[in-house]
């Protein structure tokens, strides 16, 4: 029997073809990929190898300069030619500066204007006030960027006396882009060791990876602390006041305990000036710069375990370094903290976090534990053919978990086991890296459900903690 065309169909009946859309953050996510193994294949070329190189090793460097890590399994200095330390140059800045930055500068040039969804990661990314036009971020994060590169590439231009004029000019920009980027890469394959002692390269390092990683939001209100036309000092918000403690006492805190861990034995035959800065240097490069002028191999256990502490908190948030971020961090000590205290909410400074806050920072270090303990414990699997090597599985187990924690927070610091890492092993220190580099809820996120709440949930019943 045929229906009447003025007969009312049932619901049911009637499909609705939903056109299935990407959201800005898996656009982030697929942007970041696309360009890891579009660098596999420029860095696979004839014209970019310098030596023999597997498809693998080249993935891995892609993934470790897109994702500003800086752990390496050869020596790219060598390994490569002039074309091939152009490309992981490039890969560097765009890793760095985030795909979601250039795109929308690509685009503000070109006369257009970004759509809502990529002006709102782009925000949230770098800045907590989503009422901000992305043009002005932008506006102030791409000058700030290169002017501090530049100066950066001048100042080594100026210390790199011994190369060829070309490369001293290449080196120089190499990495000031590194050091900026909190990549840690670099042409020479010895790090940074062999300026040990120069203190201009030191500090100049030292300048670019702070700026770096110490977060768009907090460099601008630092920036504006000191109105010279009232001469009156403004009010810093809570985030860059949190910010700026956690990272000076990081800085003092790390640079002191190591002064005081190392000075009677990997260093030790250096002046106090030269011990002091050597010591500051890593503190500084350890929490996600990933570039070292001390032989992390030689540092006491000690040393090795506060770095693996410093490398996994990071730097701060809305910046090119990883890690959970020092607010992370901050706001779980504080929540313990309050909890001692018996308050029910978490206050600092004369200010009550919000609960949403401090729940996202819990899930975000819950998730890094997951990651750094479920990829530790499968590397000591997929390597314990190593276990000789290192010297017993207890040397085997700190080696990893410091690879693991260095990936994870973008860092590169390595004590040398990244280069005699499996095949299986390789890949999951670039999974690792990948997760640390999007951070574990915003790959969540990309995939997640978001279904409103239904208003309803199970009964309650208590357990026994403690």
């Amino acid at each position: 029997m045929l229906r009447s065309r003025y007969e009312e169909m049932p619901l049911s009946q009637i499909k609705v073809s939903k056109k299935k859309r990407w959201n800005a953050i898996q656009v982030v996510i697929l942007g970041h990929l696309s360009l890891i193994f579009l660098g596999t294949l420029l860095l696979s070329l004839p014209f970019a190898k310098a030596e023999p190189i597997r498809f693998l090793d080249s993935f891995f460097t892609s993934c470790s300069a897109v994702c500003v890590t800086g752990l390496s399994v050869l020596d790219i200095g060598t390994a490569y030619t002039h074309q091939g330390h152009w490309i992981i140059l490039f890969l560097m800045e765009i890793g760095g500066l985030g795909i979601m930055t250039i795109s929308t500068t690509l685009i503000l040039l070109a006369g257009m204007r970004p759509g809502f969804n990529q002006q709102s990661v782009l925000l949230s990314t770098f800045t907590t006030d989503n009422d901000v036009d992305a043009s002005k971020i932008l506006k102030a994060i791409i000058p700030f960027t290169l002017l501090l590169q530049l100066f950066g590439v001048l100042i080594y231009f100026t210390q790199f006396k011994e190369l060829p004029t070309y490369d001293r000019f290449f080196s120089s920009l190499f990495h000031a882009v590194s050091s900026f980027c909190n990549v840690g890469l670099s042409l020479f394959p010895d790090s940074l060791m062999r300026f040990q002692t120069n203190t201009v390269v030191n500090i100049t390092t030292c300048i670019l990876v702070i700026a770096g990683g110490f977060g768009f939001l907090a460099i601008t209100e630092m920036q504006h602390f000191f109105n010279f036309k009232t001469r009156e000092f403004q009010r810093l918000s809570l985030h860059t006041k949190i910010a700026a403690i956690c990272t000076l006492i990081l800085i003092i805190g790390g640079g002191l305990i190591l002064w005081f861990t190392e000075s009677s034995t990997t260093i030790k035959d250096l002046s106090f000036a030269d011990k002091m800065l050597s010591t500051f240097f890593i503190s500084i490069s350890a929490r996600t710069a990933g570039l070292n002028t001390i032989d992390m191999a030689t540092l006491s256990l000690n040393s090795i375990f506060l770095i693996i502490i410093m490398m996994i908190i990071g730097s701060n948030p809305g910046s090119c370094g990883g890690g959970i971020k020092t607010t992370t961090a901050a706001v779980i000590a504080l929540l313990g903290f309050n909890r001692l205290l018996g308050r029910q909410k978490t206050q600092v400074l004369g200010r009550t976090i919000p609960e949403e806050t401090v729940d996202r920072a819990v899930r975000i270090f819950v998730i890094a534990i997951v990651v750094l303990v479920g990829a530790t414990l499968i590397l000591l699997h997929t390597e314990a053919a190593t276990a000789t090597m290192a010297g017993s599985e207890s040397s085997l187990f700190i080696k990893i978990l410091f690879e693991v924690a260095s990936a994870y927070s973008t860092c590169g610091l390595s004590l040398g086991l990244t280069p005699e890492l499996s095949d299986p092993g390789r890949i999951i220190i670039c999974i690792v890296m990948f997760v640390g580099r999007m951070g574990p809820l915003f790959l969540i996120s990309a995939v997640a459900r978001h279904d409103s709440e239904s208003g309803m949930w199970f009964a309650e019943e208590d357990i026994m903690v403690g």
